[in-house]
């Protein structure tokens, strides 16, 4: 059974609550704060409670400006353009401040550390946890990774003020100030040969405004990473022609600039899809409605608001568990369960499927199997990674040699198998038509990826939207592991011509990592390890967000997906398939291979 998985994030609704423990008693940071009042009971949540800041005290020391400053950054201003924090600062240059330049996010108050270097000057380290971009993109970083930030001081005659704030500071923010203010949000863009949503995950503060701040994102070109796989149905220069985006009874209205009447239809569908997908997030948006300077932008045969992508013809893509995997134990196949273990006292029947539906047999020499997305063909690597070798029913073909260190395989549903490897010094990507009959006649044609140079690859999957790839890479010597996502290039017709120009890392902080698969849009599974001191095992890796250890597991292997958070299931070194039960694991069947359509 093929599935698919959802490409549009959940509506987010959150409850954060307020912790006053880490402030601090001293004349720049209150002992006591004032808190917003929250939302009634079954209200939409909107916002996160806030901690309203106290501004610069009579009498307070530099180092104690500079912490109330922080901290006034960290509190109620996004709503006001951080106003207490710019009090902060002397008149003629606090307006020079731009908060929305990036986050460093330090793990709470003992990681910061504020001294004054000079009468005049204050020098300000954290070691931080992990930083947010100008445009919302999220990495975690590496133990030990410090921040730094000199700050000039002047005495004004009501006291101590920054004048001379460091080139291109934002904000500094602890770990939970970051999870009651900010959230992840996708961006929506579109495919360039078929209907399908492509989306970019973010980070952005939760303020009344939040449905204004995800219009404009979405203004931005396509991200570099999804270059030549994705584009935008907004023409190029358009802006809001009004800087607010209200909502009114559910309707979120986009008023854009007159630069939005260049779009052929096909791009205001593309337009609406996105402003759908992403804006309907936003906790009380169900519909969307497109203006340009006040006059709704005309969509042939479409109402003039939209509340579901699959009104403008993008199918849905809602989230379908897989039921029936293929297990290998030796040389023998058979389907089995994804889900469920099996039933030691009553062995299943064996099922009556048509002639198509008879699997192979596989020579145990053959390795990472992997299954096509019809579930009618299934490609495996020879022992020593030098081989590719395919199996149609009762049909079997070996391809002759292309390369070696040989990846394990992955089918997209668009009629490619693709594999990785090397082929002399230079690490390649290939791509096998699987359309092509009779399958003798499917060559391995190698796809364009530049940023390989001086790389191997080490693993690689195609997401199920066909637009994206995530490959697992290191250096010759096997060292500087990185785990990458880049949009898959695509002609006209369909055909990989190449991947994007410059890929997306993601996992930053993992040291190691061996196999991976798409659990959604926006997440993998990875068999790899954050500390060179612990065991290898499944991790979640958010593209834009963090890494999450899973319950560890001895001797994981591979891992691949059958649907969602719950569908991951790995493979060990002793033969054991195991999937998520509660908040561990349960041994799903015993075997060397566990094929589910697509992974």
């Amino acid at each position: 059974m093929r599935r698919a998985r959802p490409l549009v994030a959940c509506v987010i609704a959150f409850v954060a609550t307020v912790a006053g423990a880490g402030l601090s008693s001293c004349a720049g940071l209150p002992s006591s704060t004032a808190v917003q009042q929250g939302s009634l009971v079954g209200e939409p949540v909107l916002q996160p409670v806030r901690v309203q800041p106290d501004g610069p005290a009579a009498g307070a020391t530099p180092e104690q400006i500079v912490r109330g400053f922080l901290r006034a950054g960290a509190g109620a201003g996004f709503d006001d353009d951080h106003a207490v924090a710019r009090s902060f600062f002397v008149r003629s240059v606090k307006d020079q401040w731009l908060p929305d330049s990036g986050l460093k996010v330090y793990s709470d108050d003992s990681a910061l550390k504020v001294e004054l270097a000079a009468p005049n000057i204050v020098h300000v380290t954290a070691m931080i946890v992990a930083e947010v971009d100008s445009a919302g993109r999220y990495r975690q970083t590496p133990v030990g990774t410090s921040a730094q930030a000199t700050f000039g001081m002047q005495k004004l005659g009501g006291g101590w003020r920054i004048s001379q704030p460091p080139q291109g500071f934002g904000l500094w923010l602890s770990a939970s100030d970051l999870d009651r203010s900010y959230r992840s949000f996708t961006v929506a863009y579109v495919s360039k040969v078929s209907q399908t949503m492509v989306v970019d995950r973010r980070w952005f503060p939760i303020t009344s405004g939040l449905a204004t701040t995800l219009a404009r994102a979405q203004l931005a070109p396509v991200p570099p990473y999804l270059s030549g796989a994705a584009r935008t149905g907004i023409p190029a220069g358009t802006t809001l022609a009004v800087d607010s985006v209200p909502i009114t009874s559910g309707t979120a209205v986009v008023d854009l600039s007159a630069s939005a009447l260049l779009a052929s239809p096909d791009l205001r569908r593309a337009m609406w899809a996105q402003f759908v997908t992403t804006l309907t997030q936003v906790a009380p948006v169900s519909e969307v409605s497109l203006e340009v300077n006040g006059t709704g932008l005309d969509l042939p045969n479409t109402p003039g608001r939209i509340s579901t992508v699959a009104s403008l013809g993008y199918p849905s893509q809602d989230a379908a568990s897989v039921e029936t995997a293929i297990l290998r134990t030796g040389s023998e196949l058979s389907r089995v369960s994804s889900d469920r273990p099996q039933d030691q006292d009553r062995p299943p029947k064996p099922p009556n499927l048509p002639a198509s539906s008879i699997l192979p047999q596989i020579p145990t020499g053959w390795i990472s199997l992997a299954l096509s997305w019809d579930g009618q063909e299934i490609a495996g690597i020879g022992g020593d990674h030098g081989d590719l070798a395919r199996w149609q029913r009762d049909r079997h073909f070996k391809l002759a040699k292309f390369g070696h260190n040989l990846t394990r395989p992955s089918y997209d549903s668009m009629n490619g198998l693709w594999v990785a490897g090397r082929s002399g010094d230079a690490a390649k990507v290939w791509v096998i038509d699987t359309s092509l009959s009779p399958m003798e006649a499917a060559k391995p044609r190698t796809i364009s990826v530049p940023w390989l140079v001086n790389r191997t690859v080490l693993a690689l999957k195609v997401a199920t939207d066909n637009q994206r790839v995530a490959l697992i890479t290191s250096d010759r010597q096997g060292r500087d592991v990185q785990v990458v996502v880049a949009g898959i290039v695509r002609s006209p017709s369909g055909e990989p011509v190449s991947l994007a120009a410059e890929p997306l890392r993601v996992g930053w902080t993992l040291t190691a990592a061996t196999d991976l698969a798409w659990v959604d849009d926006s997440t993998l599974a990875v068999v790899g390890r954050v500390s060179p001191q612990t065991k290898m095992g499944p991790q979640l890796v958010e593209i834009g967000g963090n890494i999450t250890a899973m319950p560890p597991v001895a001797g994981t292997r591979l891992v691949t997906n059958t649907g969602g958070l719950r569908g991951v299931v790995v493979l060990t070194d002793r033969g054991k398939v195991l999937a998520r039960a509660g908040n561990g694991w349960q041994v799903l069947q015993t075997g060397t291979d566990f094929l589910i359509p697509g992974e």
